[in-house]
């Protein structure tokens, strides 16, 4: 693990952002088309291939194609930032492929989510780059204002920005403390576990989000979690967005969503642990940015987050 923190340098009007596609392959060209034309609006340049990748199967792309378009783009000087296409999967595969010694020379901006998160995580602790969590090129149509308008403030110079929204809930109570923020998609999270890219998260602050899954897959991928010690001396605990799309009645998202809680509290907490949850933040239209790998401060008097 590296304890040296990387800060990738802001980008700024005019420059380019590559475009990644290390997972799923892409599925709806018109959300691909309406999310760069919104970074466009914000001012970037992109750079992508024309073929807009040619798709094996569930995967963008080959195993080696994917890594060396990571690569390539990382490599490249034009290109000053990184966004991902899309999550879906694949990031697993290509994770002892990536240069990580281009990442510790050339830190740059890297934003995504969802299985994004994988690759993310494992730049952060092996590196200590500070990346983004938040949109990716598909999902930005859908953002909100804010989450588009967050996203392009991170990129550019103000990514340690608090997050205060009265959404945010302690769901149990512990002292204020404070340490790097890491974590993502449980789903991607738990396909590390028993590999040579598994790490641990002592004094880290987790965060955990996801989508369409059950309650009990839920329950098995925490349990998983815990026997292997994951959650044995974290700082704390940062639940964003959980939600299942069969479920649109305002009383069923709440029970699924307090199922949710309940066992988080049950499996993965000790009775001084903080855990907060409702971040907005995941699989949602209000997809708020925030730099993974860098310090928060969970603070319950002002019930907001703070980096540094």
């Amino acid at each position: 693990m590296n304890s040296k923190r990387l800060v990738p340098s802001p980008l700024r009007h005019g420059d380019t952002l590559g475009v990644i596609a290390p997972a799923g392959q892409l599925q709806d060209k018109e959300l691909f088309r309406s999310g760069i034309a919104i970074l466009q609006e914000m001012g970037f340049q992109l750079k992508f291939p024309r073929d807009l990748w040619p798709g094996t199967s569930y995967l963008s792309d080959s195993d080696t194609h994917r890594a060396d378009e990571f690569n390539s783009l990382w490599r490249d000087p034009e290109v000053k930032g990184i966004i991902a296409m899309r999550g879906g999967y694949g990031c697993l595969r290509i994770l002892d492929k990536i240069d990580i010694n281009l990442i510790k020379h050339t830190p740059k901006a890297i934003v995504g989510f969802s299985d994004i998160s994988l690759l993310l995580n494992y730049l952060h602790l092996t590196t200590g780059l500070v990346s983004y969590h938040g949109p990716v090129v598909t999902s930005l149509s859908s953002a909100t204002p804010e989450a588009q308008e967050r996203l392009y403030r991170s990129l550019t110079g103000a990514s340690l920005a608090a997050i205060s929204t009265s959404e945010l809930e302690i769901i149990q109570d512990g002292p204020t403390v404070h340490g790097p923020i890491i974590g993502g998609n449980l789903a991607s999270l738990t396909t590390v576990l028993g590999t040579g890219f598994d790490h641990i998260w002592h004094n880290k602050i987790l965060f955990l989000e996801d989508v369409n899954e059950p309650v009990y897959k839920i329950d098995r991928m925490l349990t998983q979690l815990r026997l292997a010690g994951k959650f044995e001396n974290i700082s704390g605990i940062i639940l964003g967005d959980f939600h299942l799309d069969a479920y649109q009645d305002p009383i069923e998202i709440l029970r699924y969503r307090e199922s949710i809680w309940n066992l988080v509290i049950s499996i993965c907490g000790r009775p001084e642990l903080p855990i907060w949850a409702n971040l907005p933040s995941g699989h949602c239209s209000r997809n708020l940015t925030f730099p993974l790998g860098a310090a928060v401060e969970l603070n319950p008097a002002n019930k907001s987050l703070k980096f540094s």
